[in-house]
Parts: structure tokens; sequence; C-alpha cells
């Protein structure tokens, strides 16, 4: 048998007929060469530059790369997995030994054996060592992790027991492959991280579409003339079907046409910066809640993806909640944009199916996975005002999402890509040269910041913009982020600012602001039965009060009295009917699900008493959530007579609007955070708040203050110490001109300053403060792709989590510190009720579920609905260590949650679910 009719017996797909390995790689590079055809220029210029080549040139040496990444199925261990095609490929002349390639402790993974071979054959045309040995690393992890050396070891093993025909047919499958793609060796001599990782998502992305049979049907003759312009026409069809349109610019619009009110300071400021952009770009706004800073950066985008020639936006949040609320928001952006355009936007966090607005556009996209013709259905073009925003179901599994041109979700689904999970590469190309928004910085700790800095350098290598914007920075963290982008530090302008950053500088405007208010300061009792009198006192009007923990909130919410609990059906017989803005038409819609749900309280005076927390099963608080949004935010209807009780999920990107706010004491820059819920909105107040004043627990306590309430485990109790100190003698906030001064104030205050009273304990709090800021940076930095060529790193910290073979969002109990968020662990659960021999999730035992077999999609949304993360000590412990349910284990939407038996004893911890309170933990 001739060679090439040897080398074509080997498989890559099995079936009847099986697909021969050429064949798929031949798919894989057109795939990839398709993908890259419909990129904007800006993008290809970019892999020109990383191989020194004219652009198609460099274009065609990417594909053929791509095409290299399955050369390890060419190999005994592999050929011999399909009894049917192992016995062709012996037919023509291959052999092994059997028996060391059926045993378990022998067995290599394709991906290693692509990483030994491709380096071979990639010195061979000419690549120096360095560059081949990058270049083969990254095609042999193109299944989310890259080789370790016992894996790399074991397939040398093997590959030396080879007889030569193996050698010769790869050879042959290389070079077929080689002048097919038409490819140029390249010039660059170095193969830096940025360029590497953009072959490395790109083969990934391409062997997902290459792999699909509905795509790349079997049957095709490889050595076919046509195959090549076959398997191109077929990899743009495959494209136009998943959404993967071409990247052109969105056509260009002025403020007005996109926002229905003119631009104000900062929307004006933030257009002047960037008006000569040329290249990519760090924006810094910092400016108070309420300005429009949600406008300035969507006008930011479109900006810039037109003069720099960015593919692409991602909105980055700090919670599910706040990117569920912008994600409706940028739904509206693009649809400002005519002329018949299709736009894909994608929710990404782990609750986005629950999202109704998310699931439309799923289902308003799914058509178009049946379309093979380059144009798409006239119905997505009816109204010609709009174009149409879809979400093509291709992009919604969580891998993929960031692939999509549009997105919106939380931080965490960008800084996984810094950390060695499965996939991460994925995430980093999909984020290369787009404009990637990140909103509430401040709000993240020394840990989470440290990953945010990582990305930040990784956003700047792949030619990404970048929006920071933050309410409130301490000067140290503005300068730590400033230095990852890589910008020199500079002297900015008064805050509030805006500050445009390349290399350096670029330009910087402080911000004159006429809507500047003074927030009376009040001190304020700590007990809670003092202070739930002395807020029903401060009726009528709408009163919020933020605490700092949820045991806290549920003791205030039972404190301020017994009352009628309020279901959801009667707050809409209330105060809903025919009602069209805000959350009202989606409380209206979860009406009949979910109108029993028990959302608040009316005392027998008419006031009404709401609690909002994290405690909550998920749809329970995104009902309370809608609520407080509804009767608290920007249209009303305001009641008489209602008081919010929250913790701080109330304190950001929430639109809420107080007559009258009480906060435990907090670090300065959240106490500000939660004076921007005061007097939110030009409206009538009523005639006993003449002014807008804060209630503050806490100022007048003494250096004690909410000790033994634990806000020092919260917070920091230096940073919280130095807050009160500088609190003592104020009456007012002045919002927001007093900020920059008081944060300097307060974080930069040394211990040897403090009263000498309180001097030692400051000097304690202060050198425990800065050890463990001091040990969450160093776990960020070793963790975090922090510098750029930790991307091939082996053997320091940062590959821990490698060998961990950590999925994206996998939860084990030796992974806390892997994840985004450091902190105490947690889990997420199921509160259900054990009834007999079945589980149920209400206590009359009307909805059963199931813990084995297998769910609807519809069971598992209602059972997602319900799940509520824990972490209080040792219940993480424990129920990190049971298994999730058979049934749950077979869903990517369930498999990290445990089912919780309402009344479970943990030790001296009974956990129980109050339809008013939510989770409540009582010891004993």
């Amino acid at each position: 048998m001739q060679l090439k009719e040897a080398a074509l017996t080997l498989w890559a797909k099995s079936g009847e007929p099986p697909h021969p390995l050429l064949a798929h790689m031949l798919d894989a590079a057109a795939v990839a060469l398709a993908i890259l055809k419909r990129e904007p220029g800006r993008t290809r210029k970019l892999y020109a530059r990383d191989w020194g080549l004219p652009e198609e040139e460099a274009l065609r040496f990417v594909a053929f790369l791509v095409g290299l990444h399955d050369l390890g199925k060419a190999s005994p261990v592999f050929q011999a997995a399909w009894p049917e095609g192992a016995e062709q490929v012996k037919e023509a002349g291959f052999s092994w030994d059997e028996e060391r390639v059926g045993q378990k402790e022998f067995w290599v993974a394709h991906g290693v054996f692509t990483e030994v071979l491709s380096y071979e054959f990639l010195k061979a045309k000419g690549l120096p060592r360095r560059m081949a040995r990058r270049l083969s690393w990254a095609l042999g992890a193109h299944h989310g992790f890259p080789a370790q050396e016992a894996e790399k070891k074991k397939a040398g093993l093997h590959l030396c027991l080879e007889t030569p025909l193996w050698h010769e047919a790869r050879a042959f499958l290389v070079e077929r492959l080689w002048e097919a793609v038409e490819v140029r060796a390249p010039q660059a001599r170095e193969a830096p991280p940025e360029a590497v990782l953009r072959v490395m998502a790109l083969t990934s992305f391409a062997d997902w579409i290459a792999s699909d049979p509905n795509f790349f049907p079997y049957g095709r003759h490889p050595l076919d003339t046509s195959y090549w312009e076959e398997a191109l026409s077929l990899a743009h069809k495959a494209l136009n079907r998943i959404g993967w349109t071409s990247r052109e610019p969105l056509p260009e619009k002025p403020f007005q046409a996109l926002f229905p009110f003119p631009p104000n300071v900062l929307q004006e400021t933030t257009a002047d910066l960037l008006q000569e952009a040329q290249t990519p770009v760090l924006l810094l706004v910092e400016a108070p809640m309420g300005l429009g800073k949600t406008e300035a950066a969507l006008y930011a985008y479109h900006l810039l993806q037109g003069k720099v020639g960015h593919r692409g936006l991602y909105v980055a949040l700090p919670t599910q909640a706040t990117a569920n609320g912008f994600f409706l928001r940028v739904k509206e952006f693009l649809e400002k944009f005519k002329d018949g355009i299709l736009l894909d936007l994608q929710l990404q966090h782990g609750a986005a199916v629950l999202n109704p607005q998310y699931e439309a556009l799923l289902e308003k996209a799914r058509p178009t996975q049946v379309y093979e013709a380059d144009s798409l259905p006239e119905k997505y073009f009816q109204e010609a005002e709009k174009a149409a925003v879809v979400a093509s179901s291709w992009f919604s599994a969580k891998k993929r999402a960031m692939l999509s041109p549009h997105g919106v979700g939380t931080l965490d689904q960008a800084l996984l890509g810094v950390l060695k999970v499965k996939h991460h590469f994925i995430r980093l190309w999909g984020l290369m040269n787009r404009v990637v928004i990140l909103d509430e910085v401040h709000a993240y700790d020394t840990y989470t910041s440290g990953l945010l800095k990582a990305l930040l350098r990784w956003l700047r290598a792949l030619g990404s913009s970048v929006v920071l914007m933050t309410a409130t920075l301490p000067r140290r963290k503005r300068e730590e982020l400033l230095s990852a982008w890589g910008a020199t530090r500079e002297a900015l302008p008064p805050y509030p600012r805006v500050a445009a950053f390349g290399k350096g500088l670029l330009g910087a405007k402080s911000l004159s602001l006429t809507l500047q208010k003074s927030v009376h300061l009040e001190s304020a009792p700590i007990d809670v039965s003092v202070l739930s009198d002395t807020l029903r006192e401060k009726l009528p009007g709408v009163v919020g009060a933020i605490v700092n923990t949820v045991d806290r909130a549920q003791a205030l919410y039972r404190a301020l009295g017994e009352g009628e609990r309020l279901t959801l059906a009667e707050i809409l017989d209330l105060l809903g009917k025919g009602l069209d803005k805000g959350p009202w038409p989606e409380l209206r819609k979860a009406r009949e699900e979910k109108g029993h749900y028990v959302v608040g309280k009316r005392l027998q005076d008419g006031t009404l008493i709401f609690l909002l927390h994290a405690r909550f099963p998920a749809e329970e608080r995104a009902l309370r959530e809608g609520i407080a949004l509804a009767l608290f935010g920007k249209h009303g209807p305001r009641p008489q007579k209602a008081v919010l009780v929250a913790t701080q999920v109330a304190e950001q990107s929430l639109d809420l609007d107080f007559d009258l706010l009480y906060t435990d004491l907090a670090p300065m820059d959240l106490l500000f955070q939660r004076a921007g819920r005061l007097w939110r909105h030009e409206r009538a107040r009523p005639e006993n708040h003449p002014e807008p004043v804060l209630m503050v627990g806490g100022i007048d306590q003494g250096p004690e203050f909410g000790r033994d309430l634990h806000w020092n485990r919260v917070y920091e109790d230096y940073v919280l110490l130095s807050t009160w100190l500088s609190l003592q003698e104020r009456k007012a906030l002045a919002v927001p001109q007093g900020l920059e001064v008081l944060l300097e104030e307060v974080y930069e205050r040394t211990p040897d300053v403090f009263p000498v009273e309180l001097r030692k304990r400051a000097e304690e709090s202060f050198a425990a403060l800065m050890e463990r800021w001091a040990q969450e940076a160093k776990i960020a930095e070793n963790l975090a792709l922090s510098d750029l060529e930790m991307l091939f790193s082996q053997t320091d910290t940062a590959a821990l989590a490698a060998e961990f073979r950590l999925d994206d969002e996998a939860e084990d109990e030796r992974t806390q510190r892997f994840l985004t968020r450091l902190g105490d662990p947690s889990v997420p659960v199921v509160p259900l009720y054990r009834i007999g021999e079945g589980w149920f999730m209400d206590p009359q035992g009307k909805c059963r579920i199931k813990l084995k077999g297998d769910l609807t999609k519809e069971e598992a949304l209602a059972l997602w609905g319900r799940a509520v993360r824990l972490s209080r000590t040792p219940i993480p412990q424990i129920l990190l260590k049971e298994e999730p349910p058979p049934a749950w284990r077979k869903s990517g939407l369930l498999r990290n949650l445990r089912p919780l038996e309402v009344g479970r004893d943990f030790g001296r911890i009974r956990v129980d679910l109050d339809p008013e309170l939510g989770i409540t933990y009582f010891t004993g």
C-alpha cells in the first residue's frame, strides 16, 4: 500500500464512514482561517505583527498551526482506541504492542503526543527551537490543559517503540496540510506570550466547530483537489450558523442618537478625551453615583470601536444582580443601531438562564442554527429602526460565552482567564482587542484586586482598551491599577475626574458638578430594639437601613414590629396596578408562579417593612430586589411610610433613593457609597425630612463601636477605627467633593498619629492588616498569570491550579482559594424539606424533586432558582465532602449544588428557612 493511502487510514473521528485525520486537520485549518477573515482589520494586524509576515501569509501560517492540533492522533495509543478503525489501520501496515497500548498506566492523551510531535516538525520547517517549543506546547493544550512533564515522558517511550511508517505517515500529513494552506514560515524569531495565546485559543475554538459533523460531514476525501476550497466554504457556513458574523465597526452615531437625553459634563468630557484615540487606552472614570457613568462608558465603547478598531464589548460587574441590570441597558444600547445589523449579546454568569430578558434573546436566536446561507432571515429586521440583538445558543455555553462579540457578566468570568483553569486561554482570547468595562472597581478585596491587575496586564498585551469605573477609589489602589496597565504615575486633577492613559497620561479633566449636596451626619444607637424605635420615629417617609451582617439585618427587621406578611401578589394589588416603568412589568410576569412568595410585612399603622440580603434563595432575592427598585427607585410609586432593611447588597449598583438613611459604621468609602442612596433623585420630600440625613451607628459609642457585633470581622478594624476618628468632629459630608480628602485621611493615617489611648490597638490592627494584605497579594501573584511569561510556567506556584485540573467554576473544598474571590469557604445549597421518603421544595409537600434519574430543563431551573450560598462554619466544610445527588451531577447547572435539609443540625448550628427572614442560624 502506498504511503498516502496508508496515511489516509489514520482516523480522527469514529463513524461509518470514519473521518480521516488529514480531513479533520484541513477542516480545522479552514475554520481558523475563516474566523480570522471575519475579524476586524486591527485583529488581523496583530497576528501579522506576531509573526513578522504580511497579513494574508500570517493568517495562513496560524491556520496551518491550528491544523496541526490533532497530529497526536497519528499515534498507536489513539488509533487503537476504536476497534473498527484500528483494524483498517493495521491492514495498512501500522503496528503496535497490543499489551502495552491497552494498559491504563501507559495511556497518554493525544494532545500530549501533539506537543511532542509538532515540536519536531515545526523545527524542521525552520522555526527556532524556543518558538517551536512554545507553539507545540500551545497546540497540545487544545482540550483545556497543557501536558505535564510525566505525560510527555510516557509519550516519548511510546514513540521510541514505533515503526518507521508512523513517522513517514505523520510527515505526509504535515506536508499535505502545509501545501493545501499555502504556508510560508514566519520571519519573527521570538514567540511572545500574547502571540502564543492567540494561537492557543483559536485552536480550541476552531476545533470545536470542525469537530461537529453537522458542520463538517464525514465521507469527503481529503486528497480531492477541491477539498480545501470546500472546507473553507463549509467553515463560512458554520460560522454563519453559530452567529460568528464579520466584525465590522458599528455605524458612527452622535450621543443623542443612542441615549434619550443630551450628554452631561461627564459624558462630554469622556468624548473629548477620546477624540484623538488611535491605539488602545485605559479610561479612568472616578465620579459619584447617579452621574451617568454607564452611558459615558457605553459611548466610550462606541467611539473606541470605531477609532481604534476594537472587535466587541465586555462589561464586568461585581455581582450577578448588577450584571442583570446592566445587561438590559446594553441590549437597549445595541438596539439603537440600524441598517439590518445582527448583534450577539451574552449574559455571562452562573444564573444567566434565570434571566427572562436573556432567555428571550436565546429563543430569538435559535432559528439561526438551521440557516446555512450567508444572508439571515428578514424577520430579524422587521423593525427597521433597530438592530437585531440575539443570543446565539452556541455561545451560551460557559466556555464559549466570552467568544461572543458583546457580553455582560461578572468580573469573575473575566478573571478566570488569568487563572490556570480549563480553557482559561479561551476567555483571554475572547477579550482580545475588545473594550472591557470594569465597573465598581473599588468593591474588591486585595486578592481579587491582584487578579484584576493581572487581567489588566493581559488586556494591554492583547490590544484591548479598558474603562475603569468607580465612585470611590483610594489613591493606593488607583496607582496599583494604573501601574498594572503600564501607565506612568502622573498627577491627576481633583475628584471627580476622567483620565485617559496610553503608556502615559493622554489627558485628564476634573468635572465641575452642579449636583452637589451636604449630607447632615447624626449619631444613632446600635442596639436593634432602640434603633427600631428611632427609625419608626422618622416616619412618614422612605427610610433605609444598611447594616453590616445578615444576622443583624434579620434582628432589626423583627424588632421593627409584628405585622401582616405581604406576598408578591398582595404588593402588586396594593401598589403595582397600571405601572409600566422600572421592574413592575417583570414583577407582574412573575406573579403567576411566584405570587405566593413573602416579600415583606405591613404593620398595623400601614408601614411597609422590607428585608434584603444574600441569604435568600436566588429567586426570592431577585423578587425582593425588584420590589425594592420598584418602590424606592427613580419612578416610584413611593409609599408614605416604608423601611427597607438591607445588608451590603444595597450599597452598590442598585438605584435606590431614601428620604433618610441609617448605616452601621463602615469604611469611609463605603459610607459614601451608602450615602449615594440618600436623596439620589430630584423629587419632593416629606415635610419631616427637609434635608438629607445620614444616621451612623457607632459614632458616639466610643472606640469599642460594634466589636461585640463582629463588625471588625466584616471590615478591617484599623480602617473602621480610622473612619471613626475622622467622623468624631464632623457634622456633615460634602457629596461628592469631600470624598477624596476623607479617603486620603482615613487610608493614609498611620498608627503614630492616633490618640495615645488608641495607639497600641492601632499598631496591632495596622500590622495585622498589612500582613493580611501582603498575604492576599502574594496568593494572587502566585496563582494568577500576573507576569505574561507565566503562561508557560510549569514549576512555580501558579502551576498548582493546573495540577488540580480545575474546570471553570469547580466547587471543591481544596480549591476555594483558587477561585476569583478569596474568603471563607462557601457552598451553594438548595434548601429542601424531607417528608417521609421524599424530598420537596415546600413544607406542604406539593413540589417533589428528584435526586436520581434524569431532570428536565424545567426541573433543573426550578432547583437552581432556589439556590443560596452559605459560608457559616462548619457548613461548607461538611457539605463539600458530600457528593451532589446523581441527577444533579448530570446537569451543568446543578453539578456543584448540595441539597440542604431544612432544620439540619451541623454540630451546634441548626439551619432553617423562614419565609420572611431567609436562611436563619440557631446556635445551641
